[in-house]
Formats: structure tokens, sequence, C-alpha cells
């Protein structure tokens, strides 16, 4: 009776134990990611484009807490967000997700970070770089230590803003982690979620913004610059300001799909039609580059080719430099447009 007593008292310990180690792992959920695409080799990613280029937010996810804040995030500032993903998926199973957690992070420490299938070219265009990440066993996630590692020297002098999701377990670790790896950045305040506090989600993403001076980039009514963005090529032009130009500055963003035409010229139908009203019509020599509206079909033509004048032309702007190359290509084109 005596051993079976001892076994049974055994078996209750590891129970315990096995809990409190996994307590600091990331929230599970109802969205739980699967097995992926177990691919060796590495992607060079690229965030998508959103309306707030001052901002990127960067995460790394399994259950799907920490992906949770990070869209918040990211809608909040109409941002740029990239996932930070490992080169091989974590594990269905959660006891197996554990093991190779713990794995890698004694791996980490003895220099040999894992593999992951995502990296950045550059941050210059950013101002803050947002850092999310759960924490497993005290520790960063370990494919964010691997990013954080492999672009230390890209993210010199940047502002980073972590955040991070657990069970009960604190901070603290995981940024002295990141302060090591990226010891040339500055660190905002940061953002912590447990079991207890995930549910103050909304309230407490919107006070930290608010606290490290972050702000939604709202676009200039008085400017005459467009961005016009196709797949991951951007152009900009500068707009004519008279009231059919102003009609369609106010219909900004858009995201439209632009038919080629006489193999000179992408264009879009508005509905309704912009307005004409107190717009002088004619446009004697549209050139390359040349942004025009054709009164009569009522359509929007971006010219990559030369084209005759028209008495029913309203020029409303011009692509700036070589932006017209963006469109000088055969068939439909997909561009989102914004004011800027």
């Amino acid at each position: 009776m005596s051993k079976l007593l001892l076994s049974l008292l055994m078996l209750l310990t590891m129970s315990i134990s096995a809990c409190s180690k996994s307590d600091d792992i990331e929230l599970p959920t109802d969205n739980e990611q699967t097995g992926g695409n177990e691919d060796d080799n590495e992607d060079n990613d690229q965030p998508p484009l959103g309306g707030n280029g001052r901002y990127l937010v960067l995460y790394a996810s399994r259950s799907g807490n920490t992906e949770s804040v990070a869209q918040l995030i990211q809608s909040s500032l109409d941002c740029d967000i990239l996932e930070v993903e490992p080169t091989i998926a974590y594990e269905s199973d959660y006891n197996a997700m554990l093991t190779r957690a713990q794995r890698e992070q004694q791996e980490i420490e003895q220099g040999n970070y894992p593999s992951i299938k995502t990296s950045v070219d550059s941050f210059d265009n950013y101002d803050m770089i947002f850092v999310g990440y759960p924490i497993w066993y005290g520790h960063m996630a370990t494919p964010m230590q691997t990013f954080l590692h492999r672009h230390a020297e890209k993210l010199k002098g940047k502002s980073i803003a972590l955040f991070a999701t657990s069970g009960s377990s604190g901070i603290s670790t995981s940024v002295s982690e990141a302060q090591r790896l990226c010891a040339e950045s500055i660190f905002t305040p940061t953002l912590h979620f447990t079991s207890s506090t995930i549910s103050q989600m909304q309230s407490r993403v919107a006070e930290w913004l608010s606290t490290i001076g972050t702000e939604k980039e709202q676009p200039n009514s008085n400017s005459m610059k467009i961005k016009l963005t196709v797949g991951d090529r951007s152009a900009t032009a500068t707009m004519v300001d008279n009231p059919t130009t102003r009609d369609f500055l106010s219909r900004l963003p858009l995201t439209i799909t632009m038919t080629d035409y006489a193999n000179a010229e992408k264009i879009y139908t508005f509905s309704p039609t912009l307005t004409t009203q107190g717009t002088t019509l004619g446009h004697s020599n549209p050139q390359r580059g040349d942004i025009d509206l054709y009164v009569p079909w009522g359509n929007v033509a971006i010219f990559y080719k030369v084209v005759n004048g028209n008495s029913q032309l309203v020029n409303l702007g011009h692509i700036d430099g070589d932006g017209i190359d963006l469109f000088d290509v055969s068939g439909n084109v997909n561009v989102t447009i914004e004011q800027q």
C-alpha cells in the first residue's frame, strides 16, 4: 500500500509541475493554428501596405491571442502588419509544441537560433516598430527572438514597442532579451496581457497607443498628391486643382481594377460620374503619365503612351517621375489609390 501511495503522489506532483511550466504559454483560443507547409526555404516577406506608413506591426502567434492584439493595433493605426513565422509550423499537439519550444530556447542559449521564413529588407520608412509575441517558459517566443537577432542591424536607432501575451508569467525576461538582441534600438513602455487581463484588450490597447504617442494618420484634405500602388510597387502623382479633381480626391482611398484600352491607357469608370461643373474641358496634348477624365464615358484614364488631344478630356494630374512604368504593362491592373 505504501508503494502505491508513493506512486500516486509522484503522479500528482508531475501533473502540478507540468501545469506550472505551461501557464506562460500563449493563452488557448478557438482559432488554434495547426500544422502548415514545412518549407525549409526562407521567404523574403514584406508587409502589406497600410494607410499609415509610419508604423509596422510585427507579431508571432500560435494560438491566436497575440495575433488578435496585433490586428487591433493595426486597425487602430491603419498601418502595415506582418507575421513572423517559423520555417516549419508548430505542432497542433500542445504537449509536442511545449517540448519543441523548450528545446529551441535551450538551443538559443547556446547561440543556435531556429529557422524562420520571414524577413524585411528595410525599416527605413517606419518611425516605430511594434513587436508582439507570446511568452513561452518566461521567454520571448523563439521565432521572434530569431527575427530580432537577424534584423538587429537594420533596427538600429528605431523605436520598438513590445507587446506580449502569457498565461500568468511576467514580461520582464522577454524585455531584457529584446534589449540584448537590439541593443541600439529605443524601447517604449510595454504592453502585456495575461489570462486575467486579456478581456481588457480594447481599452488597454487604446490607452497604451496614446501613452507611447502614436496616432492614426489622417490624409491631408488640402493635399494635391496621391499615391498609386500596384502589387508591391508604388508611385505618386501631382494633381491639378479643379472641381473634377476635388471630386476624384473625395472618393479616396479606393482599390480598383483598371482596364487596358487601345494599348495606350488604363481606364476606370466612376459611378456616379465625376462632376465637371466649373471645370474647363479640353486637353490638347496628353502626355505619357497624364491622368484624365473622358467626359462622354465618365472614365478616368492613365495614359502610358502619348495620345491625341480631345475637347472632351479633363486633365486631373500627372504621375511623378518614372512611376508610369507601373501601368505600362499588358492587360488589366489592380491599383490602390490614396491621398497623401
